[in-house]
This record gives C-alpha cells, sequence and structure tokens, in this order.
C-alpha cells in the first residue's frame, strides 16, 4: 500500500507539472508578439489591400469638404434655446420624438443622441436613448427615451447630427 500512494503522488506532482507547462504556455502565447527585449510588441499589422485603397485617398477632395453640423436640445418635446439649425420637434408618444432640421438633409449623416438636460446645471435622469432617421423626411430624426429598466418614459436629450 505504501508503494501505490507513492507511485499516485508521482502521477499527480506529474500531472501538475504538465498542467503548470500548458497553463505558462497559453499564457505566453496570449501576450502577443514578443519584440527583441522580451517586451510585447505593440506594432500595427500592415494594411490590408482595402485598407491600402482607403489610404490612397488622402488628399482626394470630396464633393463636401466641409461637414455640416447642426444640434438640438429637446425638453419633452420642446426645442429649448440651445439649438443650431433645429427648426422643430415635437412628443409623438410616452418617450417618443421627431425633431427636424429645416432645409437640411441629414440622410447621410451620423446621429448621435444621450440623455441630458437643457441648461448647463443638474443631474439628468438614467436611462438610455435610441436615435435614427425619421421615415419619409430627408431632415427629420426618430428618438425614443427610455428609463433604466428599459421601458418607455420621458427624458430630455440632446441630439448631434454631423452631415
Amino acid at each position: 500500500m505504501f508503494r501505490s500512494s507513492t507511485v499516485r503522488n508521482r502521477v499527480l506532482a506529474a500531472l501538475a507539472a504538465i498542467a503548470l507547462l500548458v497553463f505558462g504556455a497559453a499564457q505566453m502565447a496570449s501576450a502577443g508578439p514578443v519584440g527583441a527585449q522580451g517586451a510585447p510588441s505593440f506594432e500595427q499589422p500592415p494594411l490590408s489591400a482595402a485598407a491600402q485603397e482607403q489610404a490612397k485617398l488622402v488628399g482626394v477632395r470630396s464633393a463636401q469638404v466641409t461637414p455640416q453640423l447642426v444640434y438640438a436640445v429637446v425638453d419633452n418635446g420642446t426645442l429649448t434655446g440651445q439649438n443650431f439649425g433645429a427648426s422643430g420637434a415635437a412628443r409623438i408618444g410616452v418617450g417618443t420624438y421627431e425633431v427636424f432640421f429645416g432645409a437640411s438633409d441629414i440622410t447621410r449623416g451620423a446621429y448621435v443622441a444621450t440623455l441630458g438636460l437643457p441648461g448647463n446645471v443638474g443631474a439628468s435622469p438614467s436611462g438610455e436613448v435610441n436615435v435614427v432617421g425619421r421615415i419619409d423626411t430627408a431632415n427629420g430624426l426618430f428618438i425614443q427615451t427610455f428609463d433604466s429598466a428599459g421601458a418607455l418614459a420621458d427624458r430630455s436629450f440632446h441630439v448631434h447630427v454631423a452631415f
């Protein structure tokens, strides 16, 4: 019996050593490429063919060189004095709004919205906000605001459009 426990201990020790080797190798492999000094290398990989084509566009003038920016701060569906280019806003239903930007065609723009109070002081209630283009328009946004539980809720928000 003395002999079988010694064999078992040796087998367990060997298994532990193998596990440490495998774990160590996995850790080293996940550290990324290693430079000459043994430190991880933070070099960027080479450009793909598609990225090389994009890189060639530098200096090529586009039809619109300077992007346009419009923005609005909306409080319960009403535009505040903190807006630029916004022509109207309305509350459609609980937590559901539309915002319009006059003659601006924003369909090819990027829309960014965040919850926030009008003015420059205070703390807004927590929650989320979604923004997409308004159907059948070229100058409008459809915005929904939610409480932290995910239910539609009236919230003030700020929205920016770059196009």
